[in-house]
Formats: structure tokens, C-alpha cells, sequence
């Protein structure tokens, strides 16, 4: 169905983005890197804000998530290359804004980081693309990542450059969550033990998403165990909701056999675990078990070609 995409009406393609995408995690005949491809396409041709976001979104978890590293080394290049070109190609400021923010999150090729950066210190202006300060301490976030050895000086820059004072104070506290030093990621998240660390709960998800981004989801294993034991007092203490964000920052990164391994063996020694909380896990936790499996099909498929 996807196949006719310019021929289907706009409810008929949110359709099919959503029923091949529920078909690709259940494990159905769509391949990863098909899928991949045809949500190229899309992405390049789609104006319709709320189908390409739909399409952006997927194929930024697909990306990032569901193809191996070396998959990934393959096909970014040509999708560098094809966002670039639709983030040009945009009829109006909010569309371009719109590719923007998914650009931003995917590239990591040194040339489109350092165009990156361009764009978040000024000195590279992009037609119909305006940015806010929000829009900027955002990309101050994902550079300070992805550019490990220019992190405290981006950190420094956008906090000098900052005017609201909530959004200061955010990046304050999130900063130690973008160091490349794992020892001062390492104590961050001790600190979060500590339950005056996380009033702010919405900058406690934040900085979470950071410590677990896919760039980093290796190195941030370690913090599933603890953070799964830390549930049940974020539960008394915290927001109603504020469990399933904790959750939903923690793992929805995650892809690996380790990972899976972490949450069931978690649960499995629990039998008597609090019945809300352990539903919340397993809803967190379902796309960690599906990106898995995925994985593992793939590497399979790869193998036998």
C-alpha cells in the first residue's frame, strides 16, 4: 500500500504508516531496511505536518533503535544527504522547523555536526528556519553529545546565551547528564537517590533521555537495575505520572539482549512486586523487547544472505 503513496488520500496514509509500522515490531515480512527505504521516500515527498512527523518519527526510531551499528554506518550518508535536501526543499517555516528538529537528532557525520553547530552559534543562517531560544539550548543538548570534546564549551556558551531563567536553570541542572566524563554522569544519577534531586520532575526526564541516548545506551546499561529498584520510591514520592515518564526515559533507548535481560530478571525475582508498577514496566519496557528481537531477526537475515 505504501508502494502507491501518492496516490492514496491522507487518511488512507496515516493508515498504512501505522499499520506496517504495528506489522514491522510484531515481526511480520517487512524488513527493517525496506521499511527504511520506503520511509525515505515519504519523508521527501510528505506536506501534510502531521503525516510527515508520523513518518519522521518512525524513521527516527528505526534509524536508531531497530538497524545494527553497521547497517546504520551504511545507510547514513545517502539519509544525511536526503534530509538535507528536504529540510531545503520546505514550503514554509513550520514545515522546515519540523525536518529540522528530526536532521538535528539523526546526523552524527562530522561534516553535518559542524553544520550543525554553525546553525546553533549563528554563523550559518538556513532560509525559513527560525530558531528560539528553546529551539537553541534543545540543539545545545544534542551538540554537547555528539561533540564530546566541544561539550563544556557549548554548555557554557548556551547558558551565557540564555535569557529566561527557568531555561537556564534547566540546563543547570541537566548539564552534568551531557558530560562526556562518565564519572559526572555516574554521580548525577547517584544523585537522583536522593529524592530533592528530582522535584523537577520534567528536568529529571530530560536529563535521563541524556544519560541514555542511543549514542550512549551501551554505557548507560548500568543504569537500568537501579533505576528499576528506585521505582517504587518514585511512586510515593513523586507526581502520578512521574513513574511511567521515569520509565519511559530509562528505556525506550535501549535495544539489546542485556537490556531484556535486566528488566525480566528484574520482574522475575519480584513475584509479590507492586501489580500497577510492574504493568508500568511492562508497558515501558515492550519496545526494548520488541527492538530486540528485531535485532536479533536482522542479524539472522544478514547472516544467511
Amino acid at each position: 500500500l505504501l508502494q502507491a503513496w501518492d496516490r492514496l488520500a491522507p487518511v488512507q496514509r496515516g493508515a498504512a504508516l501505522i499499520a506496517t509500522w504495528d506489522g514491522l515490531l510484531a515481526g511480520s515480512i517487512v524488513a527493517v531496511e525496506d521499511y527504511f527505504e520506503l520511509l525515505l521516500g515519504i519523508v521527501q515527498r510528505e506536506q501534510d505536518p502531521l503525516l510527515l512527523e508520523l513518518a519522521l518519527g518512525q524513521l527516527q526510531y528505526l534509524y536508531q533503535t531497530l538497524l545494527g551499528e553497521a547497517r546504520q554506518t551504511a545507510l547514513a550518508p545517502a539519509m544525511e544527504d536526503l534530509l538535507w535536501e528536504t529540510l531545503g526543499a520546505q514550503p514554509d517555516s513550520g514545515l522546515t522547523k519540523l525536518v529540522f528538529g528530526y536532521y538535528a537528532a539523526l546526523v552524527a557525520s562530522p561534516a553535518r555536526l559542524r553544520q550543525l553547530y554553525a546553525i546553533w552559534d549563528g554563523s550559518l543562517a538556513l532560509d525559513k528556519l527560525v530558531l528560539e531560544e528553546e529551539d537553541r539550548v534543545d540543539l545545545a543538548q544534542i551538540l554537547a553529545i555528539r561533540l564530546p570534546g566541544q561539550s563544556a564549551e557549548i554548555v557554557a556558551r548556551q547558558l551565557a546565551n540564555t535569557t529566561n531563567p527557568d531555561s537556564r536553570r534547566r540546563l543547570e541542572f541537566i548539564a552534568p547528564s551531557l558530560s562526556p566524563d562518565m564519572a559526572v554522569r555516574d554521580a548525577f544519577f547517584e544523585s537522583l537517590r536522593d529524592g530533592n534531586n528530582r522535584r523537577t520532575e520534567s528536568w529529571v526526564s530530560d536529563a535521563l533521555a541524556n544519560l541514555h541516548h542511543p549514542s550512549r545506551r551501551g554505557q548507560a546499561e548500568k543504569y537500568l537495575l537501579p533505576s528499576l529498584e528506585l521505582l517504587q520510591e518514585i511512586q510515593v514520592t513523586g507526581d502520578i505520572f512521574f513513574p511511567s515518564d521515569w520509565l519511559q526515559a530509562t528505556l525506550v533507548n535501549h535495544n539489546s539482549a542485556t537490556a531484556v535481560q535486566i528488566v525480566r530478571g528484574f520482574l522475575a525475582q519480584r513475584p509479590d512486586y507492586n501489580p500497577q508498577l510492574r504493568m508500568k514496566i511492562l508497558q515501558a519496557a515492550d519496545g526494548l523487547f520488541r527492538a530486540a528481537a528485531i535485532r536479533e531477526r536482522e542479524i539472522q537475515r544478514f547472516a544467511a544472505r
